[in-house]
């Protein structure tokens, strides 16, 4: 949603979105609109043709080449100069074959030569500044189960040369680490180390923390596509495969700078370099383009990997008969869609709707049965600030594109049989037993996405703020001793702020122990969209009317304060180390909204405990310093929430 505004301790984007869920219970946009044409004031008029990213060839040493820096792109009739990968915006595709001992190499190059420091705010601004480096990257497999820190160790295949991790190793889905300008990391992603990686619709993006919206932002994002079983189903693999990365460059807001005619691209020169343009209602792009035009015979099944790489908005999509060939009207009814999978993991039943309903960080598998006839059909866009909707793109249906490859949707079962299960022998607090949602009972932990200081008003958002370069010595990274105890930095993970832990120097905000599942209970103030790497979660099953609400996988889920608590079960495999849990809503999780969670092995009370209490007891690393007064009140609103904790004078004060 647009800022929800979780940061103004509102509920009205909440409630915008709950607004538009209503209205149709397949997803947001709704099917009782009062009107069918699109917003004029969102919908570029212009069209281009649709293509799909070209994909990314490995190099004579077997690994995939990503350059980050200036890249000169064309959008809408205008150059812009943006931080991306590869020279375009968005990336390259990456696609991965089906195997059984794959390992990806991937070699991450900073092209530029000089930090770049600006502020960033929460609170639309209005809050308290930090200063970040936005030239500075890194590289995250956005829905990858491999090792977090560190590639296992393989003396045949040794890390030599720039950008290896210590002691000759590659990194793994490291996004702790640091590409500084002019620098390069050398990544090693051994997908099927755990048994055969799960096929499906993955990305890659940077996620170097306070930076990493404004990167996206540019659309330094990419497909990374793992393939398996599911695409060599009947239905599936004669399907008319489509790569559809959407971003949503701000390229109409008042900061942003288009290239001069003749004027090169340079990192002196770049075209977006205000935080605030995140906040700002952008075009959806796709693969880069301003409403693409696409061209397919009638009766062609279709297959549309769909990653959401947009941010702050939620949106929901919706395929219309147009009125006329440009899209400016079109038929009410929407034409429903098939989901195959969520978040790059094969579903358990065929989700049919009219809404492919998405919030930032999802994937959507969808196939589309194209109808019968030559017609041209509009797929729209509908956000909580543009509930009329955009289009942004356009499907000429028409025989001259030759005859169909696949008439026939995936069989239901066939699918499903691929579909990880949702129950399984495993162990739950030292027990062997058979773990699914209805089995774990008992909650072990809880999130909550923006816990409000009670009392709170929000703040008065109508002043002009500007956000500058800055200075970093300017913006230490400190606690600060005469800071209010009794109040939850905006904005927060259960109270707590990312930065504000590393300063107190907690090794980790959350830990688990490796092969044990957990019950995790998940709330949100307003609505915000929860991402965790390296282990996908068991979506129990729930009440939701924008996407599958029956028991399924996923890596990223909207969680609202209308839908109550989320239940979903954890199942730390194979690996252990440090990785992050955090709002995809990326300005969110660049201001603070991010836990740095730690799988341990068993009995590693280094790994699992900062101490002992009186008794000998575990501290465990997710609790509080003794002196950390501050972290004992963000438990006490935690544990109170949805109500406001109960006065506590010793902590508080009178």
């Amino acid at each position: 949603m647009a800022r929800d505004d979780s940061h103004a301790l509102t509920r009205t984007g909440a409630l915008a979105a709950l607004a538009l869920s209503l209205a149709a219970p397949a997803g947001c946009g709704g099917g009782e609109e009062t009107s069918t044409t699109s917003s004029t004031s969102t919908t570029p008029q212009t069209t281009s043709t649709y293509e799909d990213p070209p994909e990314l060839q490995p190099g004579a040493d077997g690994a995939y080449e990503l350059r980050f820096g200036p890249s000169e792109v064309e959008i809408d009739g205008r150059r812009f100069c943006l931080r991306a990968y590869n020279g375009m915006t968005s990336g390259p595709t990456i696609r991965i074959p089906k195997g059984e001992d794959r390992k990806v190499h991937v070699t991450l190059h900073n092209d530029f030569t000089k930090s770049d420091f600006r502020e960033i705010a929460s609170m639309m601004g209005h809050g308290n500044r930090s200063c970040h480096d936005f030239n500075l990257t890194n590289l995250h497999g956005h829905g990858l189960h491999v090792q977090p820190n560190f590639a296992t160790d393989d003396p045949a295949d040794p890390c030599e040369g720039d950008g290896c991790a210590p002691e000759g190793r590659y990194f793994g889905d490291h996004v702790l680490h640091a590409v500084g300008p002019g620098e390069s990391a050398r990544y090693r992603w051994d997908l099927d180390e755990d048994g055969i990686h799960h096929e499906g619709t993955d990305w890659y993006h940077p996620h170097i923390h306070g930076s990493t919206a404004i990167q996206v932002m540019d659309g330094a994002a990419g497909a990374l596509l793992i393939e398996g079983a599911l695409d060599e189903l009947p239905g599936i693999a004669r399907a008319r495969e489509r790569v559809m990365v959407m971003t949503q460059v701000p390229i109409d807001h008042e900061n942003t700078v288009p290239l001069k005619e003749g004027e090169a691209c340079t990192e002196d020169n770049l075209s977006v370099t205000d935080f605030l343009a995140v906040e700002s209602l952008r075009a959806t792009l796709i693969n880069g383009k301003l409403r693409p035009r696409l061209t397919t015979p009638p009766g062609q099944v279709e297959r549309w990997r769909m990653v959401y790489a947009g941010s702050p908005d939620e949106m929901g999509m919706k395929l219309h008969v147009a009125k006329d060939a440009s899209c400016s009207d079109f038929d009410k009814a929407p034409i429903e869609t098939t989901q195959i999978a969520r978040d790059g993991l094969t579903l358990p039943q065929l989700y049919r709707s009219d809404t492919v309903w998405v919030s930032p960080g999802y994937r959507a598998d969808v196939m589309v049965k194209m109808p019968e006839g030559k017609q041209t059909l509009c797929l729209v866009g509908r956000r909580p600030n543009d509930l009329l909707g955009s289009v942004i793109a356009i499907v000429d249906v028409d025989p001259s594109a030759g005859e169909p490859t696949e008439v026939n949707l995936p069989a239901e079962a066939d699918v499903a049989a691929l579909a990880p299960p949702t129950s399984w022998t495993g162990t739950v607090d030292g027990k062997e037993m058979e773990v699914s949602c209805d089995s774990v009972e008992a909650v072990h932990q809880k999130v909550v996405l923006l816990v409000p200081t009670p009392g709170s008003k929000p703040p008065d958002l109508s002043s002009d703020v500007a956000l500058m370069s800055c200075d970093p010595g300017d913006h230490p990274h400190e606690v600060d001793p005469d800071a209010p105890v009794c109040i939850c930095p905006d904005p927060n993970i259960s109270c707590r702020k990312f930065d504000e832990r590393r300063a107190r120097g907690y090794r980790s905000d959350r830990v688990m122990t490796v092969g044990s599942a957990e019950r995790w209970e998940i709330r949100a103030f307003d609505g915000h969209p929860f991402h965790i790497h390296i282990n996908p979660f068991l979506v129990c099953p729930n009440t939701s009317n924008k996407e599958p609400n029956f028991a399924h996988w996923r890596d990223t889920m909207w969680v609202q304060v209308e839908d109550g608590p989320r239940d979903v079960i954890m199942n730390p495999r194979k690996f252990t180390g440090q990785f992050v849990a955090h709002c995809h809503k990326l300005n969110h999780e660049d201001e603070g909204m991010m836990e740095l969670v730690e799988i341990c092995a068993p009995g590693d009370e280094e790994c699992l405990c900062q101490g002992t209490d009186e008794s000998g007891a575990c501290i465990s690393q997710a609790g509080c310093q003794p002196d950390d007064l501050a972290c004992q009140f963000a438990k006490t609103a935690t544990d109170a929430y949805p109500a406001p904790p109960p006065p506590n004078l010793e902590l508080c004060g009178p």
